[in-house]
């Protein structure tokens, strides 16, 4: 047995002893095996290689990548506007297609101003989140509009959006999907924004 590595011992209600291995000595983050030489499966089999989404040093890098250009894209001042707007465009006074418009409107306007500066148009998942509940009435029309801003769609499943929402544009909110799918930096964009006339049907 490898004592660099011991394993833990766990005494079971009815007296018996249970070896239960320490954590990966790859990564740290799930249990090791004899069998694998005291990693995971993951680590052993180098599937981390694979699927970089499960290395915490490359998730990190990912969301400071995302960090960056959050910072860059609220110095112009789009995140203050949109949320001003949506305020009022979502009070309860307006009709659906009276508010969509304008809202759909004004992001297309932010878009094209960022562009002049070479710069894109994103918010975080936090950010969502908080236009989303805590900025006017809350209806599916508003997420469709919001979601797909959402730079860091990934940190989605970490705030308080919707089924439908964390479905869509999150990803399912599933760690697996994400080792499926972000591989490198930049990792894939946001899911893209419905048109206006897909919008208000």
């Amino acid at each position: 047995m490898n004592m660099k590595y011991p394993p833990l011992n766990m005494q079971l209600r009815n007296g018996k002893v249970k070896l239960q291995f320490p954590k990966c000595r790859g990564c740290n983050e799930f249990y090791a095996h004899k069998k694998y030489k005291y990693k995971c499966s993951g680590c052993y089999k180098g599937l981390k290689n694979v699927t970089p989404w499960k290395d915490e040093e490359f998730r990190n890098s990912v969301n400071e990548w995302a960090e960056e250009k959050i910072k860059i894209s609220n110095r112009n001042g789009g995140l203050i506007a949109l949320s001003r707007s949506l305020r009022l465009a979502f009070n309860g006074s307006f009709s659906k297609e009276r508010r969509v418009v304008a809202i759909y409107s004004l992001i297309e306007k932010i878009k094209k101003s960022y562009q002049i500066s070479n710069i894109e148009f994103y918010i975080s998942a936090k950010d969502g989140e908080e236009l989303l509940r805590r900025t006017g009435i809350d209806v599916p029309e508003k997420s469709h509009l919001i979601c797909p801003l959402i730079l860091d769609w990934w940190n989605m499943k970490k705030y308080r959006f919707h089924g439908f929402e964390l479905c869509y544009y999150g990803r399912y909110g599933d760690e697996d999907s994400f080792c499926e799918q972000i591989k490198s930096i930049p990792p894939p964009p946001p899911n893209k924004q419905s048109s206006l006339a897909q919008l208000l049907r």
